[in-house]
C-alpha cells in the first residue's frame, strides 16, 4: 500500500535557487480541482480505477488530479470531490475520517472483495487479513457519500455498510479498439494470459491442462506477460514478458493469438471484473476463460469465445481455434464490437453519475 497523506510544506522547504514567482505556493502546478481520486498504487488498478476514470471525467468537461499521496489544496479545499481507491491505512484512514466529519464529498472506491483473499496470494492475504484493516475498510466505506465497485456480487458485499453503491465496470481506452495486434507469419498460435502473481490459485487449478495442449500442439507457444506461470508449469513452448512501465506499453506488449484466462471458483473471484476478457476483446482476440461469473458475465460463448466448465474442454476449446482462422477471426470480431460498449468515452458517464447521485 502506498496511499499517504502529504504533510504541510513550510516555503522554507524550497531551496531558494528552486523559487519561480510562485515559490510560497508548493502545489501551484495542482490546478482548481471539481475531482481529485486519491489512487492506492501506481499498478494496473491504480491505472483502471483511478488513472483511467479521470481521464474520462475530464474529457466531459470536469477538473481532475490523481495522485497517491492526498495534497494540502485537496485536503483543504471542500469543493473537491474525494474519490478514494481502497483507503485503509492507519494514516490515510484517520484523514478520510477527518474529511468526513468534516461533511466533504467522498467516494470510496474498491475493485476486489478484499475480506475473501485466498491465502495462495500471500502478500495480500496476510495485509487483508489484519483485523484492524478491515475495521478500516468497513468504516471508511460507512462514511463515504457513495461507492464505486466493478461488479454486482462486489456491489452486493459493499451494500452491507452503505446503501449508494454504484456499479462501474472496468473501461479501454477508446484507442485500442483500433490497436492491431502483430501477429507471426510462421503460422504459430501464441496462446496468452497477462496478470500479477496473485493467479496462483488459478493456474494451480488448471494449468495442466493448458500444458498438455502445448504438448500436443507443436505450432503453439504460451506467452505470459507479467508473472511467467509458464515456466512454474514446465510448458514446453514458452515465452515470458515482465511488466512494462505502463499499461499502454503492457497493450502493446500483447501478441496473442487466442487468450486463456483460468479462474477458480472461489469467492474471492467470484467478485472480480471481466478486465482481462475485455482487454482482449478489444484487441480482436477470442478466449478460452473458466466459466466463473466475471467471465460468464462477458463472454458470449461460441460468439466471442468460449467458457470452459469441465478440464477437459481446455483442450477441445482452443483446438477448435487453433485449427479454424476464420472462426478465430470471426470470433475476433464479434468480441471487438462487444468492447466498443467498454470503452471509457462509453463509460465515463457512469462515473459522473457517481459523482452527481
Amino acid at each position: 500500500m502506498t496511499q499517504t497523506v502529504e504533510p504541510a510544506h513550510p516555503a522554507y522547504a524550497i531551496p531558494a535557487a528552486l523559487r519561480g514567482p510562485d515559490w510560497r505556493n508548493p502545489y501551484a502546478h495542482i490546478p482548481p480541482l471539481d475531482v481529485f481520486a486519491w489512487s492506492a498504487d501506481k499498478n494496473g488498478c491504480g491505472f483502471y480505477r483511478t488513472q483511467l476514470p479521470m481521464q474520462g471525467l475530464a474529457a466531459l468537461g470536469y477538473a481532475t488530479h490523481h495522485a497517491t499521496r492526498l495534497p494540502q489544496p485537496v485536503r483543504h479545499n471542500r469543493d473537491v470531490i474525494v474519490i478514494g481507491q481502497r483507503v485503509c491505512d492507519p494514516n490515510p484512514s484517520i484523514m478520510w475520517q477527518q474529511l468526513a466529519s468534516e461533511g466533504r464529498h467522498l467516494i470510496y472506491e474498491v475493485d476486489d472483495d478484499l475480506f475473501t483473499v485466498d491465502h495462495r496470494s500471500p502478500a495480500a492475504h496476510q495485509y487483508y487479513g489484519r483485523p484492524e484493516v478491515r475495521d478500516n475498510i468497513r468504516r471508511n466505506i460507512e462514511v463515504a457519500t457513495a461507492a464505486t465497485v466493478t461488479t454486482e456480487p462486489l456491489a452486493d458485499i459493499v451494500r452491507q455498510w452503505n446503501p449508494n453503491v454504484h456499479v462501474i465496470p472496468n473501461a479501454v481506452p477508446d484507442w485500442l479498439i483500433d490497436h492491431q495486434v502483430p501477429q507471426p507469419d510462421d503460422g504459430t498460435i501464441t496462446i496468452g494470459w497477462g496478470g500479477s502473481a496473485t493467479h496462483g490459485m488459478d493456474w494451480d487449478h488448471t494449468g495442466q491442462q493448458i500444458r498438455r495442449l502445448l504438448q500436443r500442439e507443436p505450432s503453439t507457444v504460451l506467452h505470459c506477460i507479467g508473472n511467467d506461470y509458464g515456466a512454474l508449469l514446465k510448458a514446453p513452448h514458452r515465452r515470458f514478458t515482465p511488466w512494462q512501465q505502463s499499461v499502454e506499453d503492457y497493450y502493446r506488449a500483447i501478441d496473442y493469438t487466442i487468450g486463456v484466462i483460468p479462474l477458480l471458483p472461489h469467492l474471492f473471484n467470484v467478485a472480480k471484473s471481466a478486465i482481462k476478457a475485455t482487454e482482449a476483446a478489444a484487441l480482436g482476440i477470442p478466449v478460452v476463460a473458466s466459466a466463473v461469473r466475471p467471465y460468464e458475465d462477458f463472454v458470449q460463448d461460441g460468439t466471442t469465445g468460449y467458457l470452459v466448465r469441465r478440464d477437459h474442454e481446455w483442450a477441445s476449446a482452443l483446438r477448435a481455434l487453433i485449427h479454424e482462422p476464420d472462426m478465430r477471426t470471426e470470433m475476433g470480431l464479434a468480441a471487438r464490437e462487444q468492447a466498443r460498449r467498454y470503452t471509457l468515452s462509453a463509460i465515463a458517464p457512469l462515473w459522473e453519475k457517481a459523482l452527481t447521485a
